[in-house]
Parts: C-alpha cells; sequence; structure tokens
C-alpha cells in the first residue's frame, strides 16, 4: 500500500458521491477497484482476481497451424494432450503439450461435433449429421454406435458405460461395452425429450447424469434407477454446458440470443462457413433406411438461435451451481453475452466460463466472478482443462505457466459530456524485478475509432500520472504488467479525475400570463390585492416584494401588473440567475427589465408602459456556478399586448324602463359588464349580440319599475382587466 493511498481513495469517493452533483465546475472520479468493474476490460496476459486485483495471469500460448474452418468439442487425452473435433472435413487434431499439430483422425461426417475420452483410454467420437458414434484408437476410426438421429451434441462416460446426446430428436441413449472381445456394444434410448435437442451431458460422481436440453432450456437429471426429473427450467432456449467444480459440486449454463438463420441447430454450436450434405460410411445404408430426412449445415461462427417467446435481440447468459439437497442458484448473469462452455477451474473453487460474441474467459465462484482473458476470436467454443478453444476465427490456446507479461485494456468511459482530465492514480505493488506502467486515450464516439486519439505513450513513474488524453467525452486507459517469474506486479484500484465542460443552460418556454395574473407563494388567505413596493431606482418599474416561500404559487389578481413566466434547466444541475428585457415589437432596442432573478417568474407593473406591443426576452446564466465559464442561453416571448386603457363608455339611447351604453376599446375585446342601482349589489348583463368578444359592445339594462331617477353606475372591464364606470340617471 502506498503512503496516503487510502486517504486519497475516501476523498476521491466523497468527490464523487457529494460534490459531483453541485455544478460542472466539480470534479468527478472514475474509479475502478472491483472485480465487476476490472472485469469490463480485456485482458491478454492479466487476470481479474476475485477480490479485485490485476496481476499477470494465466499464460495461454497459441497453437500454430490450425487452419479449420470451425472447432466443436474438444477432449484431454490420457497422455496430457488435446483432440478437438473440427467441421467442415470431419478432422480429429492432436495437438501436444509443446504445441504440435497433426491430423488424429478423419471421419466421413462432415463434422465431430462431440469428444470424451473413454476409462479404457481410447477416444469416442460423435459425428454429424447421421448422429454416429467412433471409437478411435491409436488414430483409427471404427463405428461404435448409430443412434439413428441427425446429430450428437454430447458425450459423457459413467465408468464404462456411454451416455449419448443426440438432436432432431433429442434423445438420451446409454452405450455398455461389450462383455467379450469381438462383440458390439449393447445400446438402447433411455430418454426421449420433448425439446429438439439434448446438448449438454455430465455424469456426476453419484452415478446420476445431467442433461441440458436445447429448445426451452431445462436441466434434467437420470437417476441411475432410470427415473429421469426436471431439475431447473432456466426460461432461455438452452442449457449450453453441464460440468463439476473441484468438489463435485455441479454446475449449469443457459443462454439466450436472437440471431436468424440457425438451421435448427442449438445456439451454443460453432459453424462452418459452407453447406454440407450428410454422408454415410460404406456399407451403413442410406438416410431413407433409417427414415431421415436430408439436413444441411450451415454454420457461421457463432451461430445462434431465437429464443422461445422472446421479444427482445441480443445476447444473455445465466450460470447456476447446484449444492446437493438446495434448488438452484443464479451465481452469474451476462446481458450481452452468451456462455458456449463451463470447466472446471484447475486453479480456483468453481468454473471457468467461455462467452461469446466478446471473447471472454471467465473464472466463477459462488461468490465472484473475474475477467481471465480476453481473446481477439470473439467466440470461445470449448474448454478442455486449462486450454481454450475459439470460433469466429478458429485458434486453440494451450495452458501454460502464470504470464510473464501482459496488456490490460479499461473499459470505455462514458463522462457525459466532452471532458477536461486530469491526474490518474493508482495503488498496487511493483515488487522487484517487476513494473507497471499506463497509457491512455480519448474521443468523442462511444466506441474507439480512427477519430479517437493515439494511444499515449507509457507511463509508469510514480503512482500520480497525468492522463496524457485530449479534451473528450470518452476515454480509455491501458496497463502493462511485467513480472520476473518470481515476483508478480498487482493493480488494485486506479482513479481518473476529470471535469465536464459546463454545459449550456436551456430555456424550455417563456410566456406572458393574463393580465393582472400574479403568482404569490404566500401561505395567507386573504387579500388578493397586492401593494406594489417603492419604485425601482434602477429603472422605470416597481415589482412585488414578498417573503419566500417553499409551498406552490398561486395566481391572484393585481391590476395593471403582468406576469412572465419560464421553465428553464442546466445539462449539470447548476444553479441558474436570470436576467429579463424587453422591447417595442416593432423596436431593436432591448431594455433592461429585472437582472438577478433566482425564481422563475416575475410580475412587474405594467402601467409605466405605453399601450402597445412587447417582446420579452429571459437570459439564463450558470456564471455563479461556473467562475470565469459560465455560460448563457436566450429565449424570446411572442409579443404581448400591453393595455392600460380602460375603454370608453357612452349612453346610446333610452326609453322607458331601459337604457343602452356602447363600450368600445382600442386594444382589448371586451370582457363583461354590470350594473348596480342606488351602490346596490352588480347585477350581470350580456350584450344584444349575447357574447362579450369583441372591442366595441352594446348592452341594453333594463331596470326595475320602481327605478325610476335612481343612481345606475354601469361597470365595463376588457380582457386586460381595464375598468371603466358610467354613471346614468335612470329614465
Amino acid at each position: 500500500m502506498i503512503p496516503g493511498g487510502p486517504r486519497w481513495g475516501a476523498w476521491a469517493a466523497a468527490v464523487c458521491l457529494v460534490a459531483a452533483p453541485l455544478s460542472a465546475a466539480s470534479v468527478k472520479i472514475w474509479v475502478c477497484d472491483s472485480a465487476s468493474e476490472f472485469s469490463a476490460g480485456e485482458a491478454r496476459g492479466v487476470s481479474v482476481s476475485a477480490d479485485g486485483t490485476l496481476f499477470a495471469g494465466r499464460s495461454l500460448e497459441k497453437v500454430e497451424g490450425v487452419s479449420e474452418a470451425v472447432l466443436f468439442a474438444a477432449a484431454e487425452g490420457k497422455s496430457g494432450e488435446l483432440f478437438v473435433g473440427t467441421g467442415d472435413s470431419g478432422r480429429i487434431l492432436r495437438i501436444g503439450r509443446g504445441g504440435k499439430l497433426e491430423v488424429y483422425a478423419s471421419l466421413s461426417e462432415q463434422e465431430v461435433t462431440a469428444l470424451q475420452t473413454g476409462p479404457d483410454g481410447a477416444l469416442y467420437a460423435g459425428a454429424s449429421p447421421g448422429g454416429r458414434v467412433y471409437r478411435i484408437d491409436k488414430g483409427k476410426a471404427s463405428l461404435y454406435y448409430e443412434t439413428g438421429a441427425q446429430y450428437v451434441w454430447a458425450l459423457a462416460f459413467s465408468g464404462p458405460v456411454l451416455y449419448v446426446g443426440t438432436g432432431l430428436p433429442g434423445e438420451i441413449h446409454r452405450v455398455i461395452p461389450a462383455a467379450k472381445s469381438g462383440e458390439p456394444p449393447k445400446g438402447e434410448r433411455v430418454h426421449v425429450s420433448s425439446d429438439p435437442h439434448i446438448r449438454a451431458l455430465f455424469a456426476d460422481a453419484k452415478g446420476r447424469l445431467w442433461a441440458g436440453t436445447s429448445g426451452s432450456g431445462r436441466v434434467l437429471r437420470l437417476e441411475p434407477g432410470g427415473h429421469v426429473a426436471t431439475i431447473y427450467d432456466s426460461g432461455k432456449p438452452e442449457v449450453t454446458s453441464i460440468t463439476a467444480d473441484r468438489s463435485g459440486r455441479v454446475w449449469a449454463a443457459a443462454g439466450s440470443a436472437e440471431v436468424p438463420g440457425s438451421g435448427g441447430e442449438p445456439i451454443s454450436v460453432a459453424s462452418s462457413p459452407s453447406p454440407a450434405r450428410p454422408s454415410r460410411p460404406a456399407g451403413s445404408g442410406d438416410d431413407d433406411d433409417h427414415g431421415h430426412p436430408e439436413v444441411t449445415v450451415s454454420v457461421s461462427a457463432p451461430r445462434i438461435a431465437p429464443s422461445r417467446g422472446s421479444q427482445h435481440g441480443g445476447y444473455s447468459s445465466e450460470v447456476l451451481v447446484f449444492d446437493e439437497g438446495e434448488p438452484a442458484r443464479t451465481v452469474w448473469t451476462g446481458s450481452d453475452e452468451v456462455v458456449f462452455d463451463l470447466a472446471t477451474d484447475p486453479d480456483g473453487r468453481g468454473v471457468l466460463a467461455g462467452t461469446g460474441p466478446r471473447g471472454k474467459l471467465y473464472a466463477i465462484t459462488p461468490e465472484s466472478s473475474s475477467l481471465v482473458r480476453t481473446f481477439d476470436e470473439k467466440q470461445v467454443t470449448f474448454l478442455a482443462g486449462g486450454d481454450v478453444g475459439t470460433n469466429a476465427s478458429s485458434a486453440v490456446y494451450l495452458a501454460g505457466g502464470a504470464s510473464s507479461a501482459g496488456e490490460y485494456v479499461s473499459p470505455v468511459k462514458d463522462t457525459g459530456r466532452t471532458s477536461r482530465f486530469g491526474a490518474f492514480r493508482w495503488e498496487g505493488d511493483t515488487p522487484s524485478g517487476t513494473d507497471v506502467v499506463f497509457s491512455f486515450r480519448s474521443g468523442e464516439s462511444s466506441m474507439p475509432d480512427s477519430t479517437w486519439s493515439d494511444w499515449s505513450p507509457w507511463q509508469g513513474e510514480g503512482r500520480t500520472l497525468k492522463v496524457d488524453a485530449p479534451d473528450g467525452r470518452f476515454l480509455q486507459w491501458r496497463a502493462r504488467l511485467r513480472s520476473d517469474g518470481d515476483h508478480i506486479a498487482r493493480v488494485r484500484r486506479t482513479e481518473v479525475a476529470y471535469r465536464n465542460r459546463n454545459g449550456t443552460p436551456v430555456i424550455d418556454s417563456l410566456s406572458a400570463l393574463e393580465p393582472a395574473e400574479v403568482l404569490t407563494r404566500t401561505g395567507s388567505s386573504g387579500t388578493n390585492v397586492f401593494e406594489s413596493t417603492t419604485q425601482d431606482e434602477k429603472g422605470i418599474f416597481t415589482s412585488l416584494e414578498e417573503p419566500k416561500s417553499e409551498g406552490s404559487p398561486r395566481r391572484l389578481l393585481r391590476k395593471g401588473f403582468r406576469t412572465l413566466q419560464w421553465k428553464a434547466t442546466d445539462p449539470d444541475g447548476d444553479s441558474l440567475v436570470y436576467e429579463l428585457s424587453f422591447r417595442p415589437a416593432n423596436g431593436s432596442k432591448w431594455l433592461l427589465l429585472r437582472a438577478d432573478l433566482r425564481e422563475s417568474s416575475y410580475s412587474f407593473d405594467s402601467s409605466s408602459l405605453p399601450d402597445g406591443e412587447y417582446v420579452f426576452r429571459v437570459t439564463a446564466s450558470d456564471a455563479d456556478a461556473n467562475p470565469g465559464e459560465g455560460k448563457t442561453a436566450s429565449r424570446d416571448s411572442s409579443p404581448v399586448r400591453i393595455d392600460n386603457t380602460p375603454p370608453a363608455l357612452r349612453e346610446t339611447s333610452r326609453g322607458p324602463g331601459f337604457v343602452e351604453i356602447e363600450a368600445a376599446d382600442s386594444a382589448s375585446p371586451i370582457l363583461e359588464a354590470d350594473y348596480s342601482v342606488d351602490a346596490k349589489r352588480w347585477i350581470r348583463i350580456e350584450p344584444k349580440d349575447g357574447l362579450s368578444d369583441s372591442p366595441r359592445e352594446t348592452y341594453r339594462i333594463v331596470l326595475p319599475a320602481d327605478a325610476h331617477g335612481a343612481y345606475v353606475l354601469v361597470r365595463v372591464t376588457d380582457a386586460a382587466r381595464n375598468v371603466a364606470t358610467l354613471p346614468i340617471a335612470a329614465p
């Protein structure tokens, strides 16, 4: 542990959790210090431990000369060699521990889809299409058993008994070796599945056979007495692999994906690039004899079949562990990759999982998972001990000792917006004879491409480095770890400081409320008439000033006032300060109405303005949160009519018991009219045309018979809330 490391880590966490939401000026910290975070990157010669540490990991040496179109399966031989089943030439490769490659056997079928080394030391191979099983001894293949199915997907030995999992139809066959030399083995079908394929088989130490289906993705278990039960229904289309860890605990992987054109094969089957017609050994009969339709295997790596009933594309997987007497427990999930194979982890308490389409190898325990290796070939098809086979580009890697050097590339960090990068700090160990160096690159696209910056030169002096990358939205770092064989370099934590460029505020709307409407947050339910404060010494307008309240604003009326209201946001969450300006609609010069506003509305006395149309502008600024880097945004309103002149009233005619009044307004429609007799209550009257909607309206007031000579007061209000009154003597 470096001096001061824990203190920096605690400070960094505080910055991330507390300071980041305050403003764009705050520095944020990108931290990687767990297995899940490191496992999101790519590792070549570097592994991630379960506790979240990068170290020079397991060495995997690529075998030269593998040129097969596709690799299907593999099995370890009794002498430590690796046998690999291929397509589309039906060859079985033998690879020695030193990497020597040779063709061990060739079958007449196009695909060698399953391999298993028997207790007798011979190699057993499942061939497809055709559904045959061959026994291969010293490179010589002989027909061992015919399933009658189209495909052989899995082989498993329980003692000397061989179990065979087939496809089209999905069946489990049990093959008992011959009691006497020269006699054929005795085979029988022990289970017929409702699914079209039995994709995976595993025989445990208790003599039970575990099977995984393709179609509805179930885990089955065949008891020694012959009873078959469903142990788990994954809800995914296929159980891709079943194995056990060193303690004998059983594990299974289930996967789902939606890629069309699977041809009816399971989702996890690797594929050859060109169509191939089935062939059969000489003298074995033709397809019609066995009632099999001709099938075409046209596979390209990786092929994924549609998931049942799924409406979502993409890949997904889960890895399960079965503790004796307990229900299945999901210990790992992948939302964008499929587990193609599982194998016992020789160095851990769990299993290794090979995935696609990102070519990753994981170590999974019941408590955690970590990245072991990333492969350029993108699909890890099979695992055999510590050896690995890949497709998308076929390759075989043999397990070796500890790696002396390796490179790790972090996941792409999205900072949310173009950012400036600062310090890079790391914690770890570099014993004598080891070193760790770092490099950086950045860009504006979510996936690194030619528009990104080049990787910066390697840096390795000290635990605090400068991120040598241009400003950008996205960032990656990479580390190169070198060890001398006796000592191991480790990286436990990395921290990258960055600060977003300040974002421009956004004003979504600006509008004026109806004339005389004001907003108040007062909790009082008293009068709705508000007195204005003294005139603003900086301008001609008076305004309403009230104590701040946390309640929602209420709309009340205040004669002569207009209210502007707006909505604005800031991408950084910065607090905003507003400025209001105005100009006559036919003018060009903007005049300040009010500055330093913190609310999103403003009410002012419009009586200082001549009647006419005006345009208002609100300007939002985040300068308070970003000293020296503040940004502003403005928005103009539609023309707003200011009308402070009340309607003109005149009597147009009268007669016995009635009076007619004309109301005219130069700017606004007449809103309403009423009258009062001898200062009693107001009585609403309607215009002669039935609707108050015009700047000129005529009203007839029909008075009571006893109103002769009474004092009649007529009141008319226009749409701008201007009020005019006219006194008349009743006829």
